[in-house]
Parts: structure tokens; sequence; C-alpha cells
């Protein structure tokens, strides 16, 4: 399965295994989160979400959460996200 960092590491030429065995995720003006690297979902609801990383913890809340794509390693979360905490 080919990665959204895969593809910036192919494009920028960094390497892709410098980047780390960490999580990723990346904020769509807090409409919309993209997160990589996460193990499994502790909590989903429609104000708060919490997802156990491979690495610590992200916690999200807001209004209308939903999980809009859940892959092997990523997910994506859809609603009007008002905090985002790593731990």
């Amino acid at each position: 399965m080919f990665s959204f960092l895969e593809e910036i590491s192919n494009l920028t030429g960094l390497p892709f295994d410098k980047l780390g065995d960490t999580f990723r995720f990346i904020n769509f003006s807090n409409k919309a989160i993209y997160v990589e690297g996460y193990a499994s979902l502790l909590l989903v609801s429609e104000e708060e979400i919490k997802i156990k990383l491979k690495k610590g913890m992200l916690y999200m809340s807001g209004s209308n959460l939903k999980l809009k794509d859940m892959m092997m390693d990523s997910i994506m979360v859809v609603g009007n996200i008002k905090t985002i905490k790593v731990e």
C-alpha cells in the first residue's frame, strides 16, 4: 500500500525510514484530521475521539465528529474540531 508520506518522500528525496516510526497528522482547517500511525480507536462519539497511537495518544474534541475513512494504519476524522491534544 502506498502512503501519503511515501509519496512525499519520493517527491522530496528524503528517506522515508528516517522520518521515524511514529505518527503523523494533517489538520485541514479544523474540519478534517488525517492521521497515519495509529494503533487503535479507544473512544468515538460525536463530541470526542481518542486514538491510541503507535507511540502516544491523540485526543480530539468538537461537534459532529465522524470517522470518514479508516485503513490499516491511517484514519480520517471529519467534523467541527475544536481541540487537538497529543500526549
